[in-house]
């Protein structure tokens, strides 16, 4: 297996096992090296082939994009504006309608503690979020579905928001998303789950696991 690959499914294992809890804060962090190493490797192996828009790596790009996606965690609740950068056909099988698309995005947004909670209440952050989309089918009654993984890293203009200690301005963006998007491409919705944590580079380490819609919608 690659260093690329490895990365992709440390990627997948990472936000399971952030979700549920079922690794050790030094696992987690090993997965976590492992998929930003294999991240980084991808982007790298991108950069290093030129990536024209029609070679046969990542063909029938698509058009940048607005995101907004509105979120809840059980403390706290967000708001955010992502700007997708484009979008590449990186693989596409030939005997089937499954594809896989590069799809990274800069992304700014605000966190709000609830009411009552010690201070500060509030914080921003900014993230680059490197994202793969799977295409899931063929297109039906003019809509196609895709999900969406991806691992980040950001900051956080507050170590602190609320009784959630994350000790780090520094963070990882771990992504999920499930879309539902039309078929000519001009609106995509998607159920979202985001992990923010530091992967322990200093404890204590509360993470945040926001629940969110989000709307994406392409720019001229």
């Amino acid at each position: 297996m690659t260093r690329v690959s490895k990365g992709l499914a440390a990627s997948v294992a990472l936000l399971l096992c952030s979700a549920h809890g079922w690794v050790q804060a030094e696992e987690r962090a090993a997965l976590k090296s492992m998929a930003v190493g294999g991240s980084l490797m991808s982007w790298a192996w991108l950069a290093w082939q030129g990536a024209p828009i029609d070679s046969a790596l990542c063909a029938k790009q698509g058009p940048s994009g607005l995101r907004f996606e509105a979120a809840k965690d059980r403390e706290l609740r967000a708001a955010s504006l992502g700007w997708r950068l484009g979008e590449c056909t990186a693989w596409r099988a030939s005997s089937s309608a499954l594809s896989l698309q590069l799809a990274p995005r800069l992304q700014l947004g605000a966190w709000q503690a609830e009411r009552g909670a010690a201070e500060p209440r509030r914080l921003l952050d900014a993230a680059f979020i490197p994202a793969l989309r799977w295409e899931l089918g063929s297109p039906a009654a003019g809509l196609r579905l895709d999900l969406e993984l991806g691992i980040g890293a950001g900051l956080i203009s507050h170590s602190r928001i609320g009784a959630r200690q994350k000790s780090t301005n520094f963070q990882f963006f771990d992504v999920m998303g499930l879309g539902l998007r039309s078929a000519d491409a001009r609106w995509r919705l998607s159920l979202d789950y985001r992990h923010v944590s530091n992967a322990d580079i200093r404890k204590p380490n509360q993470a945040v696991d926001f629940i969110g819609l989000s709307v994406e919608v392409p720019m001229p």
